[in-house]
């Protein structure tokens, strides 16, 4: 009994390392892919081949309602490997940036960004935004938008509309650093736009 209860555990651990591995080849081989490394972009198709492999064995290649993404992710969330194991230095890739265009009723705008209470959610705040950024499904990305729209909402009571831009951010280079140009990039990738419900206070989709 107990041989066969050190078996199970020993499996049990054997699988949970297989998923970090596969996450961290995963983060690894994307930044390869798309060139936010030192490596030359060249070779992408190489590095998208090879990252075929953990993407398939996580399941993100299948339908967001398919039992077995489903347990994979839950897993993954639950234990918190799902996230930052992805790690190639000495290169600075690009990040993620989410700003919120707030429209007043008399007319006049302001840009605002997420607001947190403590360095340690500002830490997550970043990390939830880079994830919002990195996926492809688009009425998860809304939903998080929706959901830091709200808090940014609920901070400016005189809003009528918010439009929440997210984009990604790029360090200049060390040429353009040599040169005197020292001002970071902003890409706008994704653009949502909510109206207050009144009788609920939340943003909703125009």
């Amino acid at each position: 009994m107990r041989a066969k209860r050190r078996d199970s555990f020993l499996a049990c651990f054997a699988a949970h390392l297989g998923l970090v591995a596969l996450v961290c080849l995963h983060e690894t081989f994307w930044l390869l892919e798309h060139g936010l490394t030192v490596v030359p972009a060249t070779s992408s198709s190489v590095w998208q081949k090879l990252d075929a492999v953990p993407t398939a064995i996580l399941g993100e290649n299948l339908a967001a309602t398919n039992p077995y993404r489903r347990a994979i992710l839950t897993y993954t969330n639950a234990t918190g490997i799902e996230v930052g194991y992805g790690y190639f230095a000495p290169n600075v890739p690009e990040t993620h940036a989410l700003v919120f265009e707030c429209h007043y009723a008399d007319g006049h705008v302001e840009y605002q960004s997420a607001a947190v209470r403590s360095e340690e959610a500002m830490l997550r705040l970043t990390s939830l935004v880079e994830q919002i950024g990195r996926t492809d499904y688009d009425r998860w990305r809304e939903e998080l938008v929706r959901r830091l729209a709200r808090s940014t909402w609920q901070r400016h009571p005189g809003v009528v509309l918010v439009r929440a831009l997210l984009g990604s951010v790029a360090s200049p280079t060390i040429a353009d650093y040599r040169a005197g140009n020292r001002k970071r990039t902003f890409k706008c990738l994704y653009v949502d736009e909510f109206k207050v419900d009144r009788s609920t206070g939340a943003p909703t989709t125009p």
